[in-house]
């Protein structure tokens, strides 16, 4: 059984010293890691999606999409996630494309992550290509919504040199022309 401290974690979260809630999201990252998982945590989350912090925002992304994969999420977090999808940091645009993902297993997301999660798929960083293509097949495959937008942008990477990419791009057009066959 993990041992921790839910009131103090929480509290970390909220602390506005950043190595105080760095050290707080490192402690939730390694109880997500362990299987625990509890809905106050989400909620001291979201706000840190908007932290200065890069490494902040990257915990924060990644524990909200962690969270979402436990079935743990809350359509408040989609804006967030969506304004996130612009951020100057790689890893944090490609763990808001991730979570956008998990998040449409439990039906909520909408088209506004669509709209975003395209404009991904040109992004500079591979991975986080790869993370918006695989989250537009998701919602295809648990929301059943897309957008004829994605199509042209995914074939188009069915062409990458990268077979991560064209994988990632096939398995979502798959999904999506399940929804919509030409």
């Amino acid at each position: 059984m993990v041992e921790f401290d839910l009131a103090g974690m929480l509290k970390g979260l909220r602390s506005l010293d950043v190595e105080e809630c760095r050290a707080a999201l490192e402690d939730s990252r390694e109880l997500l890691m362990a299987g625990w998982a509890d809905r106050r945590l989400l909620q001291a989350l979201i706000p840190l999606t908007e932290a200065e912090d890069d490494q902040v925002r990257k915990d924060a992304s990644w524990c909200i999409g962690k969270l979402a994969l436990m079935k743990i999420g809350d359509p408040r977090s989609v804006e967030r996630l969506i304004a996130l999808t612009t951020d100057r940091d790689d890893e944090v645009r490609a763990n808001a494309a991730w979570a956008l993902g998990e998040l449409a297993g439990q039906q909520i997301g909408d088209t506004d992550s669509i709209e975003a999660l395209n404009i991904l798929l040109t992004d500079p960083d591979k991975e986080t290509r790869g993370m918006a293509a695989w989250a537009l097949g998701r919602m295809a495959d648990k929301m059943r919504v897309t957008s004829p937008s994605s199509v042209p942008i995914l074939e188009i990477m069915l062409q990458d040199k990268s077979e991560y990419l064209r994988k990632g791009a096939e398995w979502s057009l798959e999904r999506i022309r399940r929804l919509h066959p030409l």
